[in-house]
């Protein structure tokens, strides 16, 4: 077989690499979760990290071994399951339980005692594996020399396979790629590509010599099936006469109806930059619409501050991806301590938290570059082509918004500046979103402090000024009014009186005066210590005093309310 190194070159659409370099994250993400889950509930555990971590030919682990690292080699023996994920995973010794692996290169030179699930981007088993159940792989390349022998199954997802060595089970296949060049001791079924509709793969390199499989369904003179082969391919597999097939062959011919041929040419880009300019409206008046403060604040701040924007955009983007990486490595360590502690419900719902708030980070970041950073960067620009950085009625908000959706889509459709104007665009939107939401939430703090140091009566759960909950008022005025309730003017005043006599006059009302009611802590509306009055309205020497209002004649009398203190 010829080994050639990977192509660096690729069909496939730049936008599309993310989405599949995602796609792979996520399936070596959740092989880890699925094997932290199944581990079982009892039994130790022993951790490893580092940068190059070794398991010495002599040495044995009797517990399970959970490891994480730049580089793995596991020369000597474990007895139970082992975990491992890294840059390059090599098994050399003999693993007797399970082996599940995720690195971007995995080699097994050693052996399985059981299951090995592994994903990567180069998978090699060696002349020397041995796995005694079932084989899981999933990856760019999978490579099984001759000499390998798989005790169970295959099951496979990768664009290229070539399967040499010798299996005892089935073969489920779904590859662009497929090589038989073993022995096969039960059926074939697979899902194949075929030449005329698969390209080489964009990969980047390693230190294993990949293989080169040709497209389609491939048997070598070496391949012998017991039983029966069934693919599925848009062309016949090439069999080579010397191969040997027990069974039957049943091949199904995908038939990959050709779409009609859209606009080209010039055409076709004003199509497509229609499409962008009025989604990019449709989602600018929903924002005007809903968010009318998040759009004028944030185009304020993209006037004002431009600079700050276009840094806290960088940061924001890139701290997104950090975050999101360092969710999915805390969620898997501590997943890993809690199946240590035979707490695996308490890490399933980890792990089920991570991935839901990791998915609503890339779901956020997503809509804010693609969609809300190019409104608020098209508002600004269209309100100063305006000479109104302001608009005041919502008809100039949209004309402003439209003027600068349509420069941006001119500016997108240009090659070679469009990119950097879509970069620079998300930077500089997505920055002023952030600055404008972090000073808005300050002003509101600082807005709430100032309101509690400006009526501290709030805090106490009345306004100030007013009697407080629950107080009694028992006095009333002669005219049958009640006396005020407030207490909080103190300023001099005066109220008039009229004594026995009908005599009229005033005085200050915080004047106290022999006679006069005055509240005393002891009883409400008593008179002062000292000698009282020889009769009705009397000082101490029996000289006529002025009464108050309410103060009635008799024993019968009413006393105004009591002040606060």
């Amino acid at each position: 077989m010829e080994y050639l190194p990977v192509p660096r070159t690729s069909p496939v659409p730049f936008l599309l690499r993310p989405l599949t370099l995602l796609a792979l994250l996520t399936l070596l993400v959740l092989a880890l979760a699925g094997a932290l889950l199944t581990a079982p509930a009892a039994g130790a555990v022993e951790l490893r990290d580092g940068e190059n971590v070794v398991v010495a030919a002599d040495e044995v682990v009797d517990d399970d071994l959970y490891v994480t690292g730049g580089t793995v080699v596991v020369d000597g023996t474990v007895r139970g399951d082992l975990l491992v994920a890294g840059g390059t995973v090599t098994i050399n010794g003999t693993v007797e339980g399970d082996l599940m692996a995720a690195a971007q290169t995995v080699v097994i030179e050693g052996t399985v005692g059981d299951d090995a699930r592994v994903a990567g981007q180069a998978l090699l088993l060696g002349e020397q594996a041995r796995v005694a159940d079932d084989l899981v792989a999933a990856g760019y390349s999978l490579e099984m020399r001759p000499g390998t022998e798989i005790g169970g199954d295959v099951l496979l997802g990768a664009y290229q396979a070539l399967l040499a060595g010798t299996i005892d089970g089935d073969v489920t296949a779904g590859a662009a790629a497929l090589a038989l060049a073993g022995a096969i001791g039960g059926d074939v079924q697979a899902d194949v590509g075929s030449a005329d509709d698969v390209g080489a793969a964009w990969a980047p390199t390693t230190g294993v010599a990949v293989p080169r499989v040709d497209p389609g369904l491939t048997l070598t003179d070496a391949a012998r099936l017991d039983g029966n082969l069934s693919y599925r391919s848009g062309t016949e597999a090439a069999i080579a006469p010397g191969a040997e097939i027990a069974g039957e062959v049943i091949y199904e011919q995908v038939v990959v109806e050709e779409e009609p041929a859209g606009p080209a040419g010039p055409l076709a880009l004003l199509i497509a930059g229609l499409r962008l300019f009025v989604t990019l409206l449709l989602v600018g008046l929903l924002a005007l619409w809903l968010l009318p403060r998040a759009m004028t604040g944030a185009a304020s701040t993209l006037r004002a501050r431009p600079w700050l924007s276009l840094g806290w955009g960088a940061l924001t983007i890139a701290g997104t991806a950090v975050a999101v990486m360092a969710v999915l490595v805390v969620s898997i360590l501590l997943a890993i301590a809690l199946g240590w502690l035979t707490l695996a419900g308490l890490a399933a719902a980890v792990v089920t938290t991570a991935v839901v708030l990791d998915l609503v980070l890339i779901l956020g970041l997503v809509l804010a570059v693609a969609l809300l950073a190019p409104v608020v960067v098209a508002y600004t620009a269209g309100g100063l082509l305006l000479r109104d950085s302001a608009p005041s009625t919502f008809g100039k908000r949209v004309l402003a918004l439209a003027l600068g959706l349509l420069i941006y889509v001119l500016l997108r459709a240009v090659p070679f500046l469009g990119p950097v104007v879509g970069l620079l665009v998300a930077l500089f939107g997505v920055g002023a979103l952030v600055v404008w939401a972090w000073d808005a939430a300050r002003r509101s703090r600082a807005r709430r402090r100032a309101d509690r140091n400006r009526d501290p009566g709030r805090d106490r759960g009345g306004d100030a000024g007013s009697w407080p909950a629950g107080a009694q008022q028992t006095g009333s005025r002669q005219d049958g009014t009640q006396p005020p309730t407030s207490w909080q003017d103190r300023s001099p005043r005066t109220d008039s009186w009229q004594d026995d006599r009908g005599q009229t006059g005033s005085r200050p009302a915080d004047r106290q005066q022999p006679g006069s009611w005055q509240a005393d802590p002891g009883a409400a509306g008593s008179r002062p210590a000292g000698p009282g009055p020889t009769g009705p309205g009397h000082g101490p020497q029996g000289t006529p005093q002025p009464r108050p209002p309410w103060s009635g004649d008799g024993s019968a009398r009413q006393l105004p309310p009591e002040p606060p203190r």
